[in-house]
């Protein structure tokens, strides 16, 4: 058990998510950094040790296993009592239509097939921010969605969620990324206690999201990159500058503002419209899908109304 704050940072062992480690640990914290490369995780964590006040142990779990989520979630509630900080912040891209199974049975004893992107990116942190809810409470704490711009191009539609003919590549990322934002929106109109936001950390050419792009978009990635390096502002971030937004959330004294927004550089700004009701019914089905019940948090652990 640890006298500092705590926060999980899933997919913390590269990219921005590794900064976001660093970030939080030179701040003091003790970091649950989540992967699924133990090498690279152990890696993080013995520089955490080296170069900053903080502590950092690591945690793997395959995001894609939904089984495993709640493997994780169940683990750090064994050694910790309370969360101050849960950025969700793992993602994939995935050029082709690749499906996994859902957690929740159906009334007909099948589980319903799930496009990998959308239950890495999005189902996967609805069900580890609702596994871990107890310990977020019990600090007051903060979810923090790393969401993207590319949510503006994405369509919350939960039918091309499933079976083998969704979309693939950009769109299915976008389409993973609005849900980002909707959870958000739903999860902070159905509490007070815990602070909950999303946020677009800016465009990293050495990201994965860059790295897994395929063809001559792959080289547009590295050419931007290229161009971008040379010049003194610009929409290209480093790493550590993209993670600047995600910290901010997680960290700042100053929460007036944060629930329920969407930011970018540290600003809270508009995401795409949704309607609520087309958010409530995200919610429903994801809960479906990772096999909980929709009617949380419960009423005790949020506001009184």
């Amino acid at each position: 058990m640890s006298d500092s704050q705590v926060a999980l940072v899933t997919g913390g062992t590269s990219g921005i998510g590794r900064e976001t480690v660093r970030g939080l640990a030179a701040r003091g914290w003790t970091v649950l950094v989540h992967g699924r490369d133990a090498e690279r995780g152990h890696e993080i964590c013995r520089t955490v040790r080296r170069e900053t006040a903080g502590a950092a142990t690591f945690h793997h779990a395959d995001l894609s296993t939904l089984d495993a989520v709640g493997a994780l979630a169940d683990a750090i509630a064994d050694d910790y009592d309370r969360l101050d900080a849960l950025v969700n912040n793992a993602g994939t891209w995935q050029d082709e239509r690749r499906l996994v199974a859902a957690t929740g049975e159906r009334s007909d004893g099948t589980r319903a097939q799930v496009a990998l992107t959308v239950a890495v990116n999005h189902c996967a942190h609805y069900r580890l921010t609702h596994d871990l809810w107890p310990l977020l409470n019990a600090a007051g704490g903060r979810v923090v969605a790393v969401s993207s711009d590319l949510h503006r191009r994405g369509e919350l539609d939960t039918d091309r969620f499933l079976g083998p003919d969704g979309p693939t590549g950009q769109q299915a990322y976008a389409d993973s990324k609005l849900a980002n934002v909707a959870f958000t929106r739903a999860l902070a109109r159905r509490t007070d206690a815990v602070t909950v936001s999303c946020c677009h950390p800016g465009i990293v050419p050495s990201s994965r999201l860059a790295r897994e792009t395929g063809g001559l978009s792959r080289l547009g990635w590295k050419l931007f990159g290229l161009v971008g390096g040379l010049l003194p502002v610009g929409p290209v971030d480093s790493e550590r500058a993209a993670a600047e937004t995600s910290l901010f959330l997680a960290t700042t004294d100053d929460t007036a503002d944060l629930h329920g927004g969407y930011f970018s550089d540290c600003e809270r700004t508009d995401a795409k419209p949704i309607e609520e009701a087309t958010e409530e019914q995200c919610w429903a089905w994801t809960a479906d899908v990772v096999g909980v019940d929709p009617e949380w948090p419960p009423v005790e652990s949020g506001s009184d109304t």
